[in-house]
């Protein structure tokens, strides 16, 4: 660009580029981040494939964390139950994990454990809660049988 050509106010350090892309190496590692990412572009059909091989191989885990939980939880009660075996909700609480976890059996004998220690402890002592228990208790028993 001539001296005549130049903008006054426009320092030569802002001079304008050419537009060649070999004279500009960003413009060479735009064009080839853009290409990259057209690559990266999946299909219509792995589109939809994609999610759905996530969600099944998602399943198993959730599976396998929900059954640790409960895994664990039953451990906790049975480690309560040793600590405090005349605690009546203790037992019921394991019945009602152990009809969800399908132990229908063992469910039963601690929802039985469970309102023979209501019935010894006696409304006196819990109040509302002894009934509620014990209804907790009798409706798992339902589900047992």
């Amino acid at each position: 660009m001539s001296e005549l050509e130049r903008d006054p106010n426009t320092p030569e350090s802002q001079e304008p580029e050419s537009s060649s892309a070999a004279e500009q190496p960003e413009a060479l590692a735009v064009e080839a981040l853009a290409e990259e990412a057209a690559d990266a572009v999946p299909s219509e059909g792995s589109a939809q494939a994609e999610p759905e091989a996530q969600a099944d191989s998602a399943q198993p885990a959730a599976r396998k964390r929900h059954e640790s939980i409960q895994e664990q939880r039953l451990e906790a009660l049975t480690a309560a139950i040793s600590a405090a075996p005349d605690d009546p909700i203790n037992y019921v609480l394991r019945g009602e994990l152990r009809l969800a976890l399908g132990d229908r059996d063992g469910a039963a004998e601690d929802f039985r454990r469970g309102l023979l220690l209501i019935a010894a402890i006696g409304e006196t002592d819990w109040g509302y809660l002894h009934s509620l228990l014990a209804d907790r208790a009798q409706e798992g028993l339902r589900h047992c049988s």
